[in-house]
């Protein structure tokens, strides 16, 4: 039976699920490999974690694993991340010339360069087509606008927290739960926007990491 891995292949997206043949029994949990969707795009990821025999809820597939990353893989990886600054700058101009309310946060290729994938933030619905059109011939490959939070650009951007600490959620954290001026008020912590504050404006995500013990002790008083 083919094992089912849980890669994330972007920093942006959620992970996705996709099929291990048993022949591919070397790659494990935290492993680089190439990846192809069922559309035939083929991608890079790194595997989280795998889901063994039967389980209650079937999760989606969206392709199969074809291999662990290789050394020439690596090279290419590294030749895509060059060559898709350009193309930052590129749309950032025709964003520009088309006068579009929309800030352009990052992009990249997929492994094997037919498509490419811009992250942006904006406050309202985008009306991008004639933008993907002239980007789609000026790079001759398929291009995918995706709209993300401030919470997500400072996933994909990355830095240090007040703590001194790089970013959790560029470092480990999968999923944004949701955050509460009642974690602040439960753990007692001065209500200074500058310190409960992460680097995309919401609350700190830690603040979510011990707010059940606190409510427990505020619970015994």
């Amino acid at each position: 039976m083919d094992r089912i891995a849980e890669i994330e292949t972007r920093k942006g997206e959620k992970a996705q699920f996709f099929r291990v043949s048993q022949e591919l029994i070397d790659i494990q949990k935290g492993d680089l490999c190439i990846v192809e969707f069922t559309q035939g795009t083929v991608d890079y990821g790194k595997v989280y974690t795998f889901i063994e025999g039967k389980t209650l809820i079937k999760p989606t597939i969206s392709g199969k694993v074809l291999r662990k990353v290789t050394e020439n893989d690596i090279e290419n990886i590294r030749e895509n991340r060059e060559k898709i600054l350009e193309c930052i700058n590129i749309c950032k101009e025709k964003i520009k010339i088309y006068n579009l309310p929309m800030k352009l946060i990052d992009g990249e290729y997929s492994f094997d360069r037919t498509k490419i994938t811009f992250y942006y933030w904006s406050e309202s619905r985008i009306d991008f087509r004639n933008l993907v059109k002239e980007l789609a011939k000026i790079f001759n490959c398929r291009i995918e606008m995706r709209q993300i939070g401030l919470r997500d650009e400072a996933k994909i951007k990355g830095g240090y927290g007040i703590c001194g600490y790089p970013l959790c959620c560029a470092q480990f954290l999968r999923r944004f739960d949701s955050i509460t001026m009642r974690m602040v008020k439960n753990q007692n912590l001065p209500l200074d926007i500058n310190k409960i504050t992460g680097q995309c404006g919401r609350l700190l995500c830690c603040l979510g990491y011990e707010d059940e013990l606190y409510k427990k002790e505020l619970a015994k008083k």
